[in-house]
């Protein structure tokens, strides 16, 4: 008998069809937005786990999540949690046939202004769901952290065709980083 998915994987399947039905409007599904949006998620679910260990300092600006290697499009990760996410993704994009290395990650230059939607309405439009899939799975915040990595990865797999992967992988990075620098709406989003 073929073991069941974690957890996480689970989750992660369940969240990329539901994200997709939410962010979906009349004119069709924006991919930017899609991948942002789920990776501020993720984002926020980190920030989460980490200030229920105890992690950064009450406004956000103690938690170091990824900073620009100097001469490079592509960043480093400051901290275990973000290194931890950043491998998920990536070990994710393989597995699903797309192998990609941290070096060719292209952060795009204007950050999220792409996406339609800002951090805010991405956690209003998304905080609900999010929250009841974790908590039908059962998972703590960073266990839903990385079902939402998972589902990033999912979003920039089915988005190649109109976003590279190299730099739908920035995108992701982006808002993995405004999810988890951005304490303030976080009460709204718990």
């Amino acid at each position: 008998m073929p073991a069941s998915p974690p957890p996480q994987v689970a989750a992660a399947t369940v969240l990329d069809r539901s994200i997709r039905l939410f962010l979906t409007e009349s004119e069709g599904l924006h991919a930017e937005t899609w991948i942002l949006a789920v990776a501020r998620m993720a984002g926020t679910e980190w920030q989460r786990a980490a200030l229920s260990e105890g992690e950064g300092s009450g406004t956000g600006s103690g938690l170091r999540f990824w900073t620009r290697r100097h001469g490079s499009s592509a960043g480093a990760v400051a901290d275990d949690g973000g290194r931890r996410l950043v491998a998920l993704l990536l070990v994710s994009l393989e597995q699903l046939g797309d192998p990609l290395v941290e070096e060719a990650i292209v952060c795009p230059p204007e950050g999220s202004a792409c996406a339609r939607l800002s951090l805010e309405q991405t956690r209003e439009r998304l905080g609900a769901l999010v929250s009841a899939c974790g908590r039908s799975h059962g998972l703590g915040a960073m266990a839903l952290a990385e079902a939402l990595t998972v589902a990033t990865a999912l979003a920039l797999h089915q988005c190649q065709d109109l976003v590279p992967l190299t730099l739908g992988a920035g995108l992701a990075v982006t808002g993995l980083v405004e999810g988890a620098r951005t304490l303030q709406p976080m009460a709204k989003a718990a």
